[in-house]
């Protein structure tokens, strides 16, 4: 059901050029997205010159898929979200940049808008934001703060790179941002038990980056994150009025906070363990050296 409806408005009153290609790379990272992969590249490889697809061990279809789009295909061992995006622009031949996900797909509007800003050559801006919309439970997000939401994912990258966050990177740019009309509809997760899945795998990423910085936190305080979370995404930003769907979204943005925190406190709670078995261990050689002295 999503894939259709992310295809419908892909298509809809195409107006691209696909006989003059835009002197662009768009880079992606994968692993496993056979389920969403052949819409983005449907959505990009008949007007641009260059696909960099880097991918991180696949099992699936997905390097099939990115062949027969004729997608230039890397191999790069992943430590992070932004590391593994920073590597793929590095490869890409051109300096200008499109960054996706392989979940998401440019509507027809956006990607003739991009089309149309390459062939002005942008000068005075060299980085551009979409606006970016979230499916989710087979619906449109219309609020929660996931409608239109924008993200720099079109740049020089002689002005701007990927952050080396292990997960939630950002584009760090040097220069004025501006934001392209159309929408970049984002088809992250087929099921309840995908988004479970990826918010399992960015929560451990997130404790392993707070890690770096202690950061404690107590029950108190997790609790009442969990409650202003909620609140926050259900009540004052909209999600009620997005049924089901905006329920459960506001319900696990609530959680994520809470998993994150959990698991940060977990490793801390780890390292100390082994930091007073080390010291532990330590002790017997200690008083032996001072007893032969």
């Amino acid at each position: 059901m999503v894939s259709s409806l992310i295809i419908h408005y892909t298509n809809q009153n195409s107006t691209v050029n696909p006989a003059q290609k835009s002197t662009l790379s768009v880079v992606i990272i994968t692993l496993n997205a056979e389920r969403t992969l052949d819409q983005t590249l449907r959505s990009v490889t008949d007007w641009v010159n260059e696909v960099v697809l880097v991918d991180s061990g696949s099992t699936d279809d997905t390097l099939n898929i990115a062949q027969t789009y004729g997608c230039r295909v890397l191999h790069h061992r992943f430590d992070g979200f932004g590391a593994q995006k920073q590597f793929a622009i590095n490869q890409a031949t051109n300096d200008w940049v499109l960054v996706l996900d392989a979940d998401e797909v440019l509507d027809a509007t956006l990607q003739h808008t991009i089309q149309q800003t390459l062939n002005q050559n942008p000068n005075t801006t060299q980085s551009f934001s979409l606006p970016r919309s979230l499916v989710f439970m087979g619906k449109p997000l219309q609020h929660g703060g996931e409608h239109n939401r924008p993200v720099v994912r079109l740049f020089n990258r002689q002005h701007a790179h990927v952050s080396d966050a292990l997960v939630h990177e950002t584009v760090v740019t040097n220069g004025p941002v501006s934001t392209l009309s159309g929408t970049l509809w984002h088809d992250s997760y087929g099921s309840l038990h995908d988004y479970i899945a990826k918010m399992n795998q960015y929560t451990s990423l997130n404790a392993r980056q707070f890690g770096k910085t202690p950061h404690r936190r107590g029950p108190l305080d997790v609790s009442v994150r969990f409650a202003f979370k909620f609140v926050k995404v259900y009540f004052f930003k909209g999600s009620i009025l997005d049924g089901l769907p905006g329920f459960v979204w506001a319900f696990f943005s609530a959680v994520y906070p809470v998993m994150k925190y959990i698991k940060l406190q977990e490793r801390t709670t780890a390292k100390h363990e082994r930091t007073r078995q080390s010291n532990t261990k330590a002790l017997p050689a200690v008083s032996q050296q001072l007893s032969a002295s």
